[in-house]
């Protein structure tokens, strides 16, 4: 009971945090739903809300245009007379909740969705097979294999993530330009399984947790290093593994400026390159933009509510008492 407030409390700030987070994807949604007056109108609307008008029995959307001394003009958006200009009184106006679910069905249509679709998921599984198999093996020799200069390569590899990706940008496309990988996914998908600097050290620190016991007891049955790799330290860092799943499916779906280097064909782009094309220069269509963002993010909300269950189960499997 002494320490019942004190989790109310914290029960609180963390319903204030999940909320001030959730913000920001609830606005999105939100103007998924609008129009594009409705976008551009400087009140904030969590509910998509509409301007109408009762007219011969019936409710018609509309959009004011000016006022006329008492009396608001507005323009009809929709039905037999849409495009007509009317004068009334402001008070046969009124405000009803109205959701553009057109903004989801054009936004389809304005790029060839399914096969971005295809295209963005084959490099996604590549990247995360490629990047949890190579980081995972780099990391078992860094932390669990005893070998001279194991030490300065780890320090080395580690002093690779101050480099900026912008500095390596050009040297990487000559590269993969001499290996003719130019419009291909190669260049998205083969550095992925050279490993990466921050999850080979997540890895290896997550290994050094493992004791060293059960890796001797397998040496002494005949077991070599890939075998206690595959049986004994994946199974046990299963947790880990997933965090290194989730967060690089995550980039390889966000990547942007990889597909749009190495990329030339319109078949071969990915929906990152589809949901910037809806993006004009003079103008844009916000509310499309915004509904085919809410497409490309609900996988990634669905794939951190799973991955959360495999995290649990990793950490149960990976315990080990003493």
């Amino acid at each position: 009971m002494r320490h019942r407030p004190t989790r109310i409390v914290g029960f609180i700030v963390l319903v204030v945090l999940a909320a001030l987070f959730s913000l920001p994807f609830l606005w999105q949604v939100s103007t998924s739903l609008k129009t594009e007056d409705q976008v551009g109108k400087a009140e904030f609307d969590l509910v998509p809300r509409a301007q109408t008008l009762e007219m011969d029995g019936a409710t018609v959307e509309v959009k004011p245009v000016e006022r006329k001394g008492n009396l608001q003009v507005v323009e009809i958006l929709d039905g037999s007379r849409k495009g007509t200009k009317l004068a009334v009184a402001s008070s046969r106006l009124s405000l009803r909740p109205h959701l553009e679910w057109s903004n989801y069905s054009e936004g389809f249509k304005a790029f060839p969705f399914f096969r971005m679709l295809q295209n963005t998921l084959v490099i996604c599984v590549l990247v995360v097979v490629g990047t949890a198999l190579s980081c995972s093996l780099a990391a078992y020799g860094l932390a669990c294999v005893q070998w001279k200069g194991r030490e300065v390569l780890f320090w080395a590899m580690l002093a690779t993530m101050m480099l900026p990706a912008q500095v390596t940008m050009i040297p990487l496309f000559q590269t993969f330009k001499g290996l003719g990988w130019i419009n291909t996914i190669l260049p998205l998908v083969v550095p992925a399984f050279c490993g990466n600097a921050f999850f080979i050290f997540m890895l290896r620190q997550f290994y050094r947790t493992i004791p060293a016991s059960l890796m001797e007891a397998a040496r002494l049955d005949g077991a070599n290093d890939l075998r206690i790799w595959a049986t004994i330290v994946l199974p046990l860092s299963k947790a880990a593994l997933a965090v290194v799943a989730v967060f690089s499916f995550i980039a390889a779906w966000n990547d942007f400026l990889g597909p749009l280097l190495y990329l030339m064909d319109d078949d071969k782009y990915t929906l990152a390159i589809g949901l910037a094309r809806l993006q004009g220069q003079y103008s844009s269509d916000w509310g499309r933009m915004m509904a085919m963002s809410v497409v490309m993010t609900l996988p990634l909300v669905a794939l951190f509510f799973l991955a959360q269950r495999t995290f649990v189960e990793g950490i149960k499997l990976g315990g080990v008492k003493g």
